[in-house]
């Protein structure tokens, strides 16, 4: 299933399938997400929560702070290798830089079983607050031409 949700004037695309939502890092997901609070980010995991439930008759055993996290995370990951991308294509040799990048490009939140990297948001989500004040306004997203 596809939804699109609007969020401080923006559309964010979202792709569901069981155990697995991906939201599609474009620019207007960076513009929703970078409103300069957190409120956009928590209003997106409601919705989309909501939406997982009705449609799959089950919640989506992701907490709101761990999916909050990840979202963030994937955020700020991009920021820094988009406005350090000179330094960090020198550092991350071997196509890693290219990597990170495209694994940017949708932000997938899973289960447990369908994430194996969901220990980590998990771990990370005592923090949510603290790395969403990190999140830069989304007129000082720096572009892909960007070199630090």
């Amino acid at each position: 299933m596809k939804k699109e949700y609007h969020i401080a004037n923006s559309v964010v695309p979202v792709r569901f399938e069981d155990g697995l939502v991906r939201i599609t890092n474009g620019e207007s997901t960076k513009r929703a997400m970078t409103a300069g609070s957190e409120q956009p980010i928590a209003l997106l995991v409601r919705l989309i929560r909501k939406d997982y439930h009705t449609n799959y008759g089950k919640p989506l055993a992701i907490s709101d702070d761990s999916f909050s996290v990840e979202i963030v995370g994937h955020l700020l990951a991009e920021f820094l290798l988009l406005k350090y991308s000179g330094l960090l294509r020198v550092i991350l040799l071997f196509g890693l830089y290219d990597r990170f990048r495209r694994s940017c490009e949708v932000i997938d939140c899973g289960e447990a079983g369908k994430d194996p990297n969901r220990w980590f948001w998990d771990k990370l989500s005592p923090y949510r607050g603290k790395l969403a004040g990190w999140l830069p306004k989304a007129e000082s997203w720096p572009t892909e031409t960007h070199r630090q």
